[in-house]
């Protein structure tokens, strides 16, 4: 994954595995985005699949596949005989990238999604800070470094501040050392995603604030496990309040 090259840092494009090509990809992304929207309503059959064949011009394949994409994510279940049935919310992976960029960026549950995303990564990056404060390599420690100083230097959340705020965050998840929170980098591309296009980011006010990036990454840098927790802590938290805040 390049996260920074000579102009800068950029915000990569990820390939999920779960997600096919061609035809079968664009039909996942189709019909994710109308069950996320409500076009299918939850509790409800899709159409059925010779109208599906129809509409899209695909084959009997190709919906066969992206159904079983979807439901892979938790978002349908079929039973021969009765169709494809939309799953209640509480069964779709709503850790799944893919899951959360469907919604659109404006509805309410993607308000939900994320003051639930905030609050999330509130219990699972403070432990990451620590433990990358005692395995991060020297060049994931100077990119925590350059990424911070970007993040601060944004007055906006334009595109650079989101790559930065990428780098700066899936860095310190890399540097962790720990497989499972290593996994999370893809939920984080798509929540900041999410966030950057809704323009849910809180930018602080109080220049007494801003600082938290430089100061969470200065405590990497120097080994200080503790403080780096704790830096990553209070700055998450503000996190959730803006989030909170701006979807009341």
């Amino acid at each position: 994954m390049i996260i920074q090259d000579k102009n800068g840092f950029i915000f990569p494009e990820m390939q999920l595995s779960s997600l096919p090509t061609g035809a079968v990809k664009k039909l996942v992304n189709t019909l994710g985005k109308r069950i996320a929207n409500g076009q299918y309503e939850v509790g409800k059959n899709m159409p059925m699949e010779p109208e599906l064949v129809a509409e899209h011009g695909v084959s009997r394949t190709v919906v066969r596949e992206a159904i079983k994409v979807l439901s892979g994510k938790g978002l349908v279940r079929t039973a021969r005989r009765y169709g494809t049935h939309v799953c209640e919310v509480d069964e779709w992976n709503l850790l799944d990238p893919d899951v959360i960029r469907w919604h659109a960026p404006n509805s309410a549950m993607a308000r939900k999604i994320h003051i639930d995303a905030s609050r999330f990564r509130l219990l699972i990056e403070p432990t990451a800070a620590g433990q990358a404060a005692k395995n991060a390599t020297n060049m994931q420690r100077e990119l925590l470094r350059l990424s911070a100083e970007a993040i601060e230097t944004e007055a906006e959340s334009g595109a650079d501040r989101l790559a930065a705020d990428f780098a700066f965050h899936s860095t310190i998840l890399e540097a962790s050392e720990s497989l499972m929170l290593r996994q999370f980098r893809g939920f984080l591309h798509a929540t900041l995603n999410f966030a950057y296009a809704a323009n849910a980011v809180t930018i602080p006010v109080n220049e007494s604030e801003r600082p938290s990036h430089i100061q969470t990454a200065a405590a990497i840098v120097d080994g200080n496990a503790e403080l780096a927790e704790q830096c990553m802590h209070k700055m998450l938290l503000g996190c959730v309040k803006g989030a909170e805040s701006s979807c009341s």
